[in-house]
């Protein structure tokens, strides 16, 4: 895998996001005070649960590729 590669987000949230669904939930974008908090508590949030899902999606793709494999082998 390429250097550049390996510095991309996968799944990235923005101010705009945290805005945008505030929107949608709240009728209107939040204040400074009120983006301050929001942000803290959606990186807390992931931080307490980037291990399980870490761990989720590594072992998803190895199973789903070691039945890739197998499917392959089994044809032969």
């Amino acid at each position: 895998m390429e250097a550049k590669e390996n510095i991309k987000a996968i799944y990235p949230i923005t101010i705009d996001d945290l805005q945008n669904d505030a929107i949608k939930r709240i009728g209107r974008r939040l204040n400074d005070d009120e983006l301050h908090t929001a942000k803290k508590c959606v990186e807390w949030g992931l931080s307490s649960i980037i291990d399980i899902t870490l761990k989720s999606a590594i072992e998803e793709a190895v199973d789903k590729n070691r039945q890739t494999i197998f499917k392959r082998f089994n044809k032969k």
